[in-house]
């Protein structure tokens, strides 16, 4: 149990840091939008099989979100968005005239 709640504890945090990358958020987004849009790949009218794709999505999705929370966890730059030297200069911000 509390390993469940320290996992939802580090996806909130995650999804809070303004440093992730969108892209990394999105897939946490992904399963959770699949359970609350009433769009499926086999419907919900089927008994049991409706409810086994909406679960197979966070079975398979798991491992890869899991492996994103490791590596954010330890600081991994490639869960990061890439942060401007504060001291180098942005030739887009400056016009000559």
């Amino acid at each position: 149990m509390s390993k469940s709640l320290a996992a939802v504890v580090n996806i909130i945090r995650l999804m809070k840091d303004s440093d992730v990358k969108i892209s990394k958020k999105i897939l946490f987004l992904v399963p959770v939008a699949y359970l609350i849009f009433p769009f499926d790949l086999v419907g919900d009218f089927f008994p049991l099989l409706g409810q086994i794709d909406d679960i197979a999505v966070f079975v398979l999705m798991w491992p890869f979100l899991k492996n994103i929370l490791k590596k954010y966890e330890s600081g991994d730059p490639e869960v990061e968005k890439v942060k401007k030297d504060p001291d180098a200069i942005d030739i887009d911000d400056y016009t000559v005239e």
